[in-house]
């Protein structure tokens, strides 16, 4: 009698709910493998776009010394002149709200931040419209010729 039973291998492997725990675990795993491919491809996602937004950064501060240098060697109207560079900035941005192409002009080897509301290409045309700006600015902007 004894050697009609089959075995216990034989058995688990005819086992309809063994089969069933064996394919859930084996869907379980493949689960589980495409979670951490998604998330190591969220993560270099992520990276490629912070070195993006870096590299935008950059390029945009370089076009920004660029632009602050070519304005350096023109006729600027000069609305305020600090030590601080985060005053400067800061002047810079309420100039900027007020619609004027301000930028900011290191003076001195970058000792004073001298803000610029606008450049012109001739000292006369500078001189033209510092009355404009006397009144917008309380008597507190001047040309700064660049030479």
């Amino acid at each position: 009698m004894l050697l009609l039973t089959p075995s216990c291998k034989f058995m688990e492997s005819i086992n309809p709910f063994g089969k069933k725990a064996r394919a859930a675990e084996a869907l379980y795993k493949q689960q589980e493998a495409f979670r951490i491919a998604d998330s190591i491809k969220v993560a270099t996602e992520k990276i490629a776009e912070e070195q993006r937004q870096a590299e935008l950064a950059r390029l945009a501060a370089e076009q920004e010394a660029v632009r602050a240098a070519e304005s350096a060697a023109k006729f600027n109207i000069i609305v305020g002149s600090f030590l601080t560079p985060e005053y400067a900035q800061s002047w810079l941005n309420h100039c900027r709200e007020m619609g004027y192409d301000a930028r900011i002009i290191d003076w001195n080897d970058g000792r004073w931040k001298m803000v610029s509301a606008n450049s012109y290409e001739t000292l006369r045309a500078a001189y033209n419209e510092l009355p404009a700006f006397l009144t917008r600015f309380d008597m507190e902007a001047w040309v700064l010729t660049g030479k």
